[in-house]
């Protein structure tokens, strides 16, 4: 007897029992994923080598020319960026959420001067201060380089990958059973801009 009263008395303390879901608001949702700030979820690692000239319009290379090859390894670091969610980016309906984001781009592009190094310079006879800007300009063409590389490459598409495993795993842990993640189309930009 005492059995069946403790087991009906579980069993009407369970059916009575109510179950509390607190459901985040689109504006705390955004709040949050604005906090990450840049999600950078990708990363690229490349060696370019790299050779200028500089030489005059009326004296040959071997008296008044310049030239070096510098070897540069560049990172350039992909992700998305979390500032552009607004609002109307994000969309609850009970234990789902829709987030809508802007497509992964390119955060930076940076030499490693510590793995970077002049491997050859060359100066005319008649060139007796370097030129400057020499250096300065292969540097530049690395970087351009390595950003043309990064785009042609897969970076883009695995940051986005990652970008969603990232922010399925977030917004999870926010309390959402199911975690929809949609891309804004690309703008394309106009020729001649």
């Amino acid at each position: 007897m005492w059995l069946a009263n403790f087991r009906l008395k579980e069993l009407t303390e369970r059916l009575a029992s109510r179950v509390i879901t607190v459901t985040p608001s689109p504006t705390v949702i955004v709040e949050r994923l604005q906090s990450l700030n840049r999600l950078e979820t990708a990363r690229l690692v490349s060696q370019h080598v790299v050779e200028a000239k500089s030489e005059s319009e009326w004296l040959p290379s071997f008296l008044a020319g310049e030239r070096l090859v510098l070897i540069a390894q560049v990172e350039v670091i992909a992700g998305v960026d979390m500032k552009e969610v607004s609002p109307k980016d994000i969309e609850v309906n009970g234990d789902k959420v829709v987030v809508t984001l802007s497509q992964p781009k390119i955060f930076s592009v940076k030499i490693d001067e510590a793995k970077t190094q002049v491997i050859t310079r060359e100066r005319g006879w008649l060139v007796f201060n370097p030129d400057k800007d020499l250096e300065r300009e292969a540097r530049l063409q690395a970087l351009r380089e390595a950003r043309a590389a990064a785009i042609k490459s897969d970076l883009l598409p695995f940051a986005r990958q990652k970008a969603e495993e990232n922010l399925r795993g977030f917004l999870h842990a926010l309390g959402f059973k199911q975690v929809e993640i949609l891309w804004r189309t690309p703008e394309v930009t106009k020729r001649g801009e």
